[in-house]
């Protein structure tokens, strides 16, 4: 499995995939937090948006980075097809562990903000909560649920708006409410912990779903 995760590494390194995503997030960092003097909290609110969308796509690309043939021979050799997932979302979640330093860091760095530790530490586990149902609404638009890439990623924005609009039906729209209610950071501990728990849930069961459905395909 280590073998595995070096190749899909690498391989997804090299091939630059990463890439669109990435500058996506960068561009919406420097739209939305540069200068910015409110809240820090506030702040981490926008990136938690940012880091859905790039995650998602982020995903997506990563998956379909492998065609079916390629895929046949990976399952082959790894055995099972929830080991070869799992160890995809790992290598999103290694390629969002930069983009969360750079979420935390960037709105300091541009900003006027009175910096606390808790901040950061809210800050990330929000960012980490968004991160995670971003991986998992692209493994559910995936080429291993959804064939047709465009209807891949017309699924994948019609979910992200689905998850932003409707309240309840994710962590996403709470996770940015309690970053926008100025208590502090202390305060906000407590529930963005739960949700961030619950975006782990989340993903676990879409991770399940992914492979339930790519199973029966196959």
């Amino acid at each position: 499995m280590s073998a595995f995760y070096r190749y899909l590494f690498t391989s997804a390194l090299l091939s630059q995939r990463y890439l669109p995503p990435t500058l996506i997030f960068l561009a919406a960092m420097a739209v939305g937090t540069t200068s910015d003097n409110g809240p820090l909290q506030s702040s981490y609110a926008f990136c938690v948006l940012a880091m859905l969308v790039c995650t998602t796509w982020l995903t997506v690309a990563i998956v379909n980075h492998e065609d079916p043939t390629q895929r046949t021979i990976t399952l082959v050799m790894i055995g099972s097809s929830l080991r070869v997932l799992a160890i995809t979302v790992a290598v999103v979640v290694t390629w969002c562990l930069p983009l969360l330093v750079i979420g935390l860091a960037y709105p300091i760095v541009t900003g006027k903000h009175d910096l606390h530790a808790a901040d950061l530490a809210v800050g990330a586990v929000a960012q980490l909560g968004a991160a995670m149902i971003g991986i998992a609404i692209g493994l559910l638009c995936s080429r291993l649920v959804i064939p047709r890439v465009g209807i891949s990623m017309l699924t994948a924005a019609a979910a992200i708006l689905l998850v932003l609009l409707v309240r309840w039906i994710s962590p996403i729209r709470p996770i940015m409410t309690v970053l926008s209610n100025e208590r502090t950071a202390a305060t906000n501990a407590v529930p963005l912990t739960l949700l961030a728990a619950l975006s782990l849930a989340l993903l676990v069961a879409a991770t399940f779903a992914t492979r339930g459905l790519s199973d029966r395909k196959d």
